[in-house]
């Protein structure tokens, strides 16, 4: 079954603690979005924030940024501290990706390259067999919010015709109907921001209560749905 990670876009450290505070006792992954204000038209908090709260759970460092080369090692500083398992880069910045391949692995950090709706997947054919997650981004990167852009569907498909073991994430729009199409075409992670966090429609008493439900209704949506992951 699609494994749901709940990811935050945060502006602010109030922002980044109130809500990684109340997701972090539900869930093993949570994905952190970095966004400069250059790759994309925002501004988020960086690696001081993240490292500011110990936690057990792991987590996926999303990056949008222009030179990626230039903020890796910060996050590859506090790794250990901060429990960072993956960093996802956007190979439109990439300048040298075999490089920023190697230098991960070094560190013990799992790799993953994004692509935005329009980049076409031909992009990673020269990389794909070193990756560990290829990040397919189902709305255009910087703000949350945005409505599901479905021709990527087929971009799943192309990605698991190119490599049949490569573990796919979704990122974008992923909310009841969405997450099952996805899951249904062979997407293994399925990343969710504003159905979990900005979601006024889900019941709960308390915010923790809301995230949990919202958690439990993507999940109920990918319910049953199983993809083998192999050569």
């Amino acid at each position: 079954m699609a494994e749901i990670v709940p990811a935050i876009l945060s502006k602010t450290p109030a922002d980044y603690h109130k809500k990684f505070k109340a997701i972090e006792p539900l869930t093993e992954w949570i994905q952190i979005d970095i966004v400069d204000n250059k790759f994309a038209r925002n501004l988020t908090i960086g690696p001081k924030e993240i490292a500011a709260i110990r936690t057990l759970k792991k987590l996926e460092i999303q990056l949008m940024v222009d030179y990626i080369e230039d903020w890796v090692d910060p996050f590859v500083e506090i790794g250990k501290k901060a429990h960072i398992g993956r960093i996802v880069v956007p190979v439109e910045s990439a300048r040298d990706p075999i490089g920023v391949i190697s230098h991960l692995r070094r560190h013990g950090i799992e790799i993953g390259f994004s692509l935005n709706p329009d980049t076409p997947t031909s992009r990673l054919q020269h990389i794909i067999d070193k990756v560990d997650t290829v990040l397919l981004l189902s709305v255009y990167p910087g703000f949350s919010g945005q409505h599901f852009v479905y021709r990527i569907l087929n971009k799943i498909t192309q990605i698991r015709e190119m490599r049949s073991d490569v573990v796919i994430e979704v990122d974008g729009g992923v909310e009841p109907g969405t997450a099952r199409k996805c899951a249904e075409v062979g997407a293994n992670i399925l990343i969710a921001g504003s159905f979990i966090f900005e979601n006024d429609t889900i019941e709960g008493e308390t915010y923790q209560e809301k995230l949990r439900n919202a958690l439990a209704i993507l999940k109920e949506d990918v319910e049953g749905i199983v993809h083998t992951l192999g050569p």
